[in-house]
């Protein structure tokens, strides 16, 4: 029935537009798309854009080839307002749609990687995710639902099914596949695609995934909790000199996993690492910290259960991930950084669980609560938590996830969790899904490691399917073959004008890169994954 609907939906779309193929040139079958209706969206803009040059948001895009600009709005509801923009290549069409998705909780869309994937020659598409705002903003859903729904699961359908439709019209067939990439959000928007629309996209690649929402934020308001004096928001117990200290000796006991020493711990839960070790015997120095700090550390090192049954409601940090320089750290999410008095991610309880602007954090209970809380947002947590993966693997779909070791705000550990429970829970998991760690990466890029391997990082698609993870998807979907390691990339100075500093294989999970012992540790031909 799903798929008849958007069959019908495309054919309505075409008799829209009578006129369309015999436009004379493309310039003219954009313009025809503009204030056209097509299922629940409308399309509000449609220009030619052949100067080159693209300036949205204050980011002047530059080099790209002529293109179709189109905008519009959708409503999955009468209180939804979902943006979304696609760009639809004039010349050179490769076939191909690839929507990207979104980040945090704001409504923005990344127009560099629009443009990264437009002059790869696809068809682009984004979202706003139902809203305009920072990613710290909750106020959108206050009060409707909708809205949070939109945010959470609805707005990627939304666009997609339009964007589509006006393939099909503009280039007189439909596109031969169709591919989602995200990270953090817009990794959770791809692993529901996958479960509750799973028509939408051939392939999906989901980076740091944020899917196990409502605890994750349980997590963030732990973390506040227990690196803060009790009822005290100003001061905290640790600092982030702290955080390095603990980083430091990780390093050293956990960096030589891999037979080399290089920066980065290559498997973090098997590095038996003990903080409490370095608690100081005598006075207070650089390189110890006190019995305060080590048990605060731990309590965020483990995972975090229900006070009263031991039910685990998220699982701890990874060793690695306290302090990665030029990403940050624990200390980034343990509070606001807008209003450093209150926990990262409030909003989501004040504004959206309890619609109670004097809700106190100092009061949750990690028992009842936590089951209010569940509740409360279970549409949101039940969709993005689902596993069953079966009509999205029949119809051929493939999904690669992603993940930084270092990562300090969303947990690698969950994504191997989710990743092995999808094994179990779906017959053949291994032929439509893969997951690569990646050591030494934090919150979807950055950090000390081999971290840039796919198209919105410093690869941008230039590579070939062996070193960048959209490639690979593609040729996993068309071609058949399945990814078993990608070699990502580190620059000198972080630009690939700098020149390679090294290459590392990132190895399918659960697999890990090891050093062969023969050969430059710089090389990436010289490890081998086991």
């Amino acid at each position: 029935m799903q798929r008849l609907t958007r069959s019908l939906l495309s054919l309505s779309f075409l008799g829209a537009f009578p006129f369309a193929a015999a436009a004379a040139t493309p310039a003219d079958q954009c313009t025809a798309l503009a204030a056209k209706f097509i299922g629940n969206a409308k399309v509000t803009k449609a220009e030619v854009v052949t100067s080159g040059t693209f300036q949205e948001g204050g980011t002047a895009l530059t080099g790209l080839p002529p293109f179709c600009h189109v905008r519009g709005t959708a409503k999955a509801s009468p209180r939804s307002n979902i943006g979304f923009a696609v760009w639809l290549p004039l010349t050179n069409w490769n076939g191909r749609i690839q929507m990207v998705g979104n980040g945090g909780y704001g409504g923005q869309m990344n127009y560099g990687q629009l443009a990264t994937l437009l002059k790869a020659g696809s068809v682009a598409a984004a979202t706003d995710a139902g809203h305009v705002g920072p990613s710290t903003d909750f106020s959108f859903g206050k009060d409707n639902d909708e809205a949070v729904a939109d945010w959470g699961y609805r707005s990627v359908h939304e666009t997609i099914v339009p964007t589509k439709a006006m393939v099909t019209t503009f280039y007189g067939k439909p596109a031969d596949k169709t591919y989602f990439l995200g990270c953090s959000t817009g990794g959770h928007q791809g692993l529901v695609e996958a479960v509750k629309y799973p028509d939408d996209f051939d392939g999906i690649l989901a980076g740091a995934p944020a899917n196990n929402r409502t605890n994750l934020n349980l997590s963030f308001l732990w973390r506040f909790v227990v690196v803060h004096p009790q009822g005290d928001n100003t001061r905290t117990i640790m600092t982030p000199d702290d955080l390095k200290k603990a980083n430091t000796a990780a390093m050293a006991q956990c960096d030589a996993q891999d037979g080399v020493r290089d920066g980065v711990i290559v498997n973090p839960p098997a590095c038996k690492f003990d903080v409490k070790k370095m608690v100081c015997t005598g006075p207070q120095s650089s390189n110890c910290l006190s019995e305060e700090h080590a048990e605060v550390m731990n309590k965020i090192y483990e995972p975090l259960k229900r006070k009263d049954t031991g039910e685990e409601i998220y699982v701890g940090w990874p060793v690695g991930s306290e302090w990665v320089d030029g990403s940050g750290g624990w200390h980034n999410y343990w509070h606001d950084a807008e209003n450093p008095q209150q926990p990262m991610r409030a909003g989501y309880f004040r504004d959206w669980a309890y619609n109670d602007p004097s809700w106190d954090w100092w009061k949750f209970d990690f028992a009842k609560d936590v089951d209010f809380v569940r509740k409360r947002m279970g549409d949101i947590g039940a969709h993005m938590l689902e596993t069953d993966l079966s009509a999205f693997k029949k119809r051929g779909g493939k999904i690669i996830l992603y993940h930084g070791w270092a990562d300090h705000i969303v947990s690698g550990l969950d994504t191997v969790k989710y990743f092995e429970k999808v094994q179990k829970d779906n017959t053949g998991a291994g032929g439509f899904t893969r997951l690569f760690m990646v050591p030494g990466m934090g919150h979807c890029s950055g950090g000390p490691g081999a971290t840039n391997f796919t198209f919105d990082m410093t690869s941008d698609m230039t590579s070939d399917a062996d070193s960048d993870a959209v490639l690979a998807l593609q040729r996993w979907v068309e071609e058949g073959q399945a990814p078993e390691r990608i070699v990502s990339t580190r620059y000198r100075d972080g630009t690939r004008e700098s020149g390679v500093a090294l290459t590392r294989p990132l190895c399918a999970w659960p697999k890990v890169a090891s050093y062969s012992g023969n050969g430059a540790t710089d090389d990436a031909a010289n490890f081998v994954c086991k």
